[in-house]
């Protein structure tokens, strides 16, 4: 019985209770484990738990859902600006972006503009321009060819990679590839090159005079055509680098060449077509004494003496 607390898991709680019998009491008392029973009952007693202020503890939890209410009405409000902002962004930048316009290689495009005026877009080129409010300052930036019929509707412009073409209701012709070249067929146009060009800034054309960039250069010529050779399909040279022949046809037929030791820098004067490779390799590389070959499951062709 001395044991109790051991095997009976109730004893020591009816201890503490003063439920236990005369003779469970007695036997308890006089085991060795009573006295440290006791103290270990004495000095629980003395525990004593923290005063809780229970209204100071419910102003600090509501002082805390006050807190995290405003915290979330902070962030909501910067979420609102930042949407706004983002949407005044994205808006801005829509309205000054720009619209452009590209061709692929041997594919040819007719752009009008707002204003009625229409550029023709040669193979492998870009024209771009303000998708919005462009009536208010009527500037293209070309890469590449176009041929343009411009209204006579306020100043218009075209930006290139070698200067700025002023015009009023006139129609020009402009390469800006490898070699850079200007004609103008109708009117007058005016043309403001970049300043590490040559040592004038600018040129005026009048029907039938050209500019041709040579080496920083120009070179003021005149031309009896009556319009570009590549708007009827053909491609014509005189005296030009067969580079600049060969670079041409690669703008309109799906080819590269590997030139092996052909002298690129020869002159060659002729022309060759749009709708045929065959034909135009042949009209092109035989009068130069120029052998090809296509190599196999590719579009390279093969140059040799």
């Amino acid at each position: 019985m001395a044991k109790n607390y051991i095997h009976d898991d109730t004893f020591l709680g009816r201890w503490i209770a003063g439920e236990l019998s005369k003779d469970e009491l007695k036997a308890f008392e006089q085991s060795e484990a009573f006295k440290q029973f006791e103290i270990i009952n004495r000095e629980s007693q003395l525990l004593v738990g923290p005063n809780v202020d229970t209204e100071a503890a419910l102003l600090i939890v509501k002082q805390k859902l006050q807190t995290s209410s405003k915290t979330s009405k902070v962030k909501q409000l910067w979420y609102s600006i930042a949407v706004a902002a983002v949407l005044i962004i994205s808006l801005g930048l829509y309205l000054t972006s720009n619209k452009t316009y590209t061709t692929a290689i041997g594919e040819k495009q007719t752009i009008t503009l707002a204003d009625g005026s229409v550029i023709n877009l040669n193979a492998n080129s870009s024209l771009s321009h303000k998708r919005f409010f462009w009536l208010n300052n009527k500037t293209v930036k070309l890469t590449g060819e176009a041929y343009f019929k411009i209204k006579k509707k306020g100043p218009f412009v075209v930006n290139t990679s070698k200067g700025d073409i002023n015009v009023l209701g006139t129609e020009f012709n402009v390469k800006d590839r490898t070699q850079f070249e200007i004609k103008c067929y109708e009117g007058k146009i005016r043309f403001t090159k970049l300043n590490n060009i040559d040592t004038t800034k600018v040129f005026t054309l009048t029907k039938g005079s050209q500019i041709l960039l040579d080496h920083n250069t120009i070179k003021e010529q005149t031309f009896k055509e009556d319009t570009p050779d590549w708007k009827t399909g053909i491609s014509k040279f005189t005296d030009q680098p067969l580079s600049i022949v060969l670079e041409e046809l690669t703008y309109l037929y799906p080819i590269t060449f590997n030139i092996n030791t052909i002298d690129t820098k020869r002159l060659f004067s002729g022309s060759f077509t749009h709708n045929n490779l065959e034909n135009a390799l042949q009209t092109t590389l035989i009068p130069m004494g120029i052998t090809y070959q296509k190599a196999k499951d590719s579009h390279v062709i093969i140059l040799s003496k």
